[in-house]
């Protein structure tokens, strides 16, 4: 089976990008993730807030989306992670700059996940070849999706710049983390659809939020200090 890497990226690397990665990995509704095809699914912060667990806010949105949630740290971004992913997928356009900043030749195969759910939505899955329902054909697609987006650029008309950002939590509310969930999973489950082989569509059951413990007070986390722009 040939495999590829995809790097999910957003600020604090406790709220969007694990949220992203989890959905991407195990997959969602009724499309299979991309584990089983060959495809690595990880996340890191631009400004991460190493040691934290996932927010359990958001936690607890993704595992009632019927995803099998595995224990999450924050992660800093890094060249070496960057360099060996073959496709990175960012909450906004902020993070991409800072994707290229630190690996500038990475900037072509880096997308928000709004632009790269809609530049596959257009290619299509016939565009992106390889047999239907091969085990072995999902790398394929992907390394194909990433060449062939950048030309699907002129075809997408979007509004403002600022529609391809996955906003983060506006406050902290069950409410505003429902919001967050609910948005990045349409756009996870359109590359899903494009992505992943098989298109296993069977439903997966709902499930009780698992008890994940919020983080700890702000002085007794594991970096002194941190920034406070948003953390998702």
């Amino acid at each position: 089976m040939d495999t590829a890497t995809i790097l999910v990226v957003c600020t604090g690397n406790v709220r969007r990008s694990p949220a992203v990665e989890a959905m991407l990995r195990e997959g969602v509704g009724q499309v299979g993730g991309l584990a089983r095809h060959g495809i690595t699914v990880i996340s890191a912060g631009s400004e991460a807030l190493e040691g934290y667990d996932m927010d359990p806010m958001i936690a607890s949105e993704v595992a009632l989306a019927g995803v099998r949630l595995t224990r999450h740290q924050a992660y800093p971004l890094n060249e070496d992670d960057i360099e060996s992913a073959d496709l990175i997928i960012t909450a906004e356009r902020s993070h991409r700059s800072e994707v290229a900043r630190l690996v500038p030749s990475a900037v072509k195969r880096t997308f928000t996940l709004i632009e790269i759910a809609a530049l596959g939505d257009l290619l299509g899955r016939t565009a992106l070849g390889g047999p239907a329902g091969s085990e072995a054909d999902a790398a394929t697609r992907l390394r194909t999706l990433v060449q062939l987006a950048p030309l699907e650029k002129a075809r997408r008309r979007v509004r403002r710049p600022a529609d391809d950002d996955l906003q983060d939590l506006r406050k902290r509310s069950p409410r505003e983390a429902r919001r967050l969930v609910t948005e990045a999973r349409g756009h996870v489950e359109t590359l899903l659809r494009v992505l992943e082989p098989s298109l296993s569509l069977v439903a997966k059951p709902q499930r009780p939020a698992p008890a994940i413990p919020a983080p700890p007070a702000e002085s007794t986390q594991p970096r002194s200090t941190h920034s406070t722009r948003s953390a998702g």
